[in-house]
């Protein structure tokens, strides 16, 4: 009998052992949840997509320079070969500088202040939305960065790494000129595109919308960007080797 009843303390200790044990493990493994808004989604999504193909394109130039540095070694190339090639980096150099026109497919956005009912029937904070700001430019700017656009104009003015956008008075100040709305923003790339992802709901071209604001996009089979012709001060950068 004495065997029997320490067999059975010893099986329903056991059992009240292992449920205490998978209790405390059910508590402690617990995973903190983050729940993420479509725009915040979306914004994640586009910089996970931007990080892939920068690291894809800096290993074609990779490559590209590895194969070239190899037939410099290896004197394959002749020296009018190598004059060649130092042109074409060049050229393709002052397209991303922005110093040389472009052309090709891509949207035209053109951007206005609401009408003057509109602006005139607002009161207080509510007539500032019915007018454009240097902060719509720059969200607008960002989102055809976002979306593929190569090379991006607005009135005009070459947009490069270096463009200041910013209120001045009643004036936008673009590239050291001021502006005044409309505003004409022209960018190359794949059209279809840049006019799907620039017209979604979790963009910003939305919200000026629904502000009132004028808002027109459209396709382009060829359009003109011009180039940067503004200065370019270079005062405190230097080449480590120097």
């Amino acid at each position: 009998m004495k065997n029997n009843e320490a067999n059975t303390f010893v099986f329903i200790a056991s059992i009240i052992i292992g449920v205490l044990i998978s209790m405390n493990i059910s508590f402690t493994r617990t995973t903190d949840r983050v729940f993420l808004s479509a725009k915040q989604y979306q914004d994640s999504y586009n910089y996970k997509n931007k990080l892939y193909s920068d690291i894809v394109g800096l290993m074609q130039q990779y490559k590209k320079y590895n194969s070239k540095l190899l037939k410099y070694k290896s004197n394959e190339e002749s020296e009018e070969q190598v004059t060649d090639g130092i042109i074409e980096e060049l050229n393709e150099n002052n397209i991303l500088l922005g110093k040389v026109p472009l052309q090709g497919q891509g949207i035209k956005i053109s951007l206005n202040d609401a009408s003057v009912s509109d602006i005139e029937n607002s009161i207080g904070f509510e007539k500032k939305l019915r007018l454009v700001h240097d902060m719509d430019i720059m969200q607008v700017i960002n989102d055809l960065k976002n979306s593929g656009a190569e090379a991006i104009s607005i009135n005009g003015q070459r947009v490069i790494d270096k463009t200041e956008i910013y209120c001045s008075g009643a004036f936008l100040r673009i590239n050291g000129i001021k502006m005044m709305a409309p505003f004409t923003i022209y960018a190359i790339g794949n059209k279809e595109v840049l006019y799907n992802y620039m017209l979604a709901n979790e963009n910003y071209l939305k919200s000026l919308i629904t502000r009132k604001l004028s808002v027109d996009i459209e396709q382009l089979d060829n359009l003109n960007i011009p180039a940067y012709t503004g200065e370019q001060k270079k005062e405190f950068l230097s080449s480590k080797n120097e």
